[in-house]
């Protein structure tokens, strides 16, 4: 069973998130923990020790649970958590760092609607959160009913590490999966069937597939810009492909991708 944590804040794109993660633990083997970061008012007197410090502390704990509990009353979904939400005090990166440091987790998930522009993606991968974080990450962007899943394969793609480590995240019985290598072209999207356009890449990514009993539904090159491939990516429930480390075409069509991704490490994190 893998275990993820999710990330909520009283706003919209963790409301998103949490709509989304309940079809999530519906169709994988997952496991979730509820998990917000307090952060402290710059004004507010955190200075002292003993009674005073502990009171403050208090105080904000209380406030946190008491926005993950609005959120979760608001939305009124069945998603499970194995526990009270975990609430940290102090700066978000650091906290949620510490706890997926932990070693307890196979997946960070958070909601976050503002990623369409290259640089404001670029901004939030580049963040100590995502480049220190050990597992991989899922960046929910709007909530889509499907049940298929994009493996995006392309330069910069290891997919031999990415196909193994996103289906021991995804596989289930209720997902059906494409393979598609992406390549950018200043052309209007174009999809071909002829694995060979991709070199070996789609016939060893296919082998991994079968190797773990999955049979791709398609297996395709897709050529075009990253603001027309990204467009005929919205009929997926999930993109998964590997973490960008640089600003490539490839990230332009994560960014302006309109459905959740995940982003695989190359190197995956050892097991606890």
């Amino acid at each position: 069973m893998n275990m993820g944590l999710l990330a909520l804040d009283e706003n919209l794109a963790s409301s998103i998130a949490l709509r989304y993660a309940s079809q999530l633990v519906n169709m994988l083997t997952l496991q979730l923990q509820a998990g917000h970061v307090e952060v402290p008012d710059k004004k507010q007197h955190s200075g002292g020790t003993g009674w005073v410090r502990r009171t403050w502390e208090r105080g904000l704990q209380e406030a946190g649970q008491q926005a993950v509990q609005r959120l979760l009353n608001t939305e009124k979904v069945p998603c499970p958590f194995i526990g009270s939400p975990k609430v940290f005090i102090g700066d978000r990166d650091k906290e949620f760092l510490a706890e997926l440091g932990s070693g307890r987790y196979d997946l960070f998930i958070e909601g976050n609607l503002n990623t369409s522009d290259i640089n404001n993606f670029y901004e939030l991968i580049s963040s100590p959160l995502y480049t220190k974080t050990p597992c991989p990450i899922m960046v929910v962007k709007n909530l889509v009913s499907s049940d298929s899943v994009a493996l995006l394969c392309g330069d910069g793609v290891d997919h031999q590490s990415v196909i193994p480590k996103a289906l021991s995240l995804l596989k289930g019985d209720a997902l059906h999966y494409d393979l598609i290598f992406y390549r950018y072209q200043e052309t209007e999207a174009t999809v071909s069937t002829n694995k060979d356009e991709a070199g070996t890449v789609l016939v060893e990514a296919e082998k991994l597939l079968q190797a773990a009993n999955i049979k791709p539904a398609n297996v395709q090159v897709v050529t075009g810009t990253p603001e027309s491939v990204a467009a005929m990516l919205k009929k997926y429930c999930l993109v998964a492909t590997s973490f960008p480390v640089r600003k490539t075409p490839r990230l332009e069509l994560l960014a302006q991708c309109p459905s959740p991704i995940l982003l695989c490490k190359n190197k995956a994190r050892k097991s606890s």
